[in-house]
């Protein structure tokens, strides 16, 4: 499990009750839960703790836009889920 601090992880600003957001870097749409399955979307190599909208479209891996870096993430999670 990745260990995360108290710090959005795109700015770095200290995160609060009031601001911590949980971003999915793959969506977790219909289609890509139907897809990936729950244990790749939900993974938490797959999740980034963040401080606002903002960071948390910056961490955005969308297949679509990003195909090349989705898959990478996914290997990457299914390896670990080995």
């Amino acid at each position: 499990m990745i260990q995360r601090g108290c710090r959005c992880e795109v700015c770095g600003i200290p995160l609060t009750t009031s601001n911590l957001q949980l971003a999915h870097r793959i969506p977790a749409t219909k289609g890509y839960l139907k897809r990936y399955g729950k244990g790749v979307i939900h993974h938490s190599l797959n999740l980034a703790t963040v401080c606002s909208l903002k960071c948390n479209d910056a961490v955005l891996l969308d297949p679509k836009t990003h195909p090349m870096e989705a898959e990478e993430l996914i290997r990457r999670i299914k390896n670990e889920s080995r």
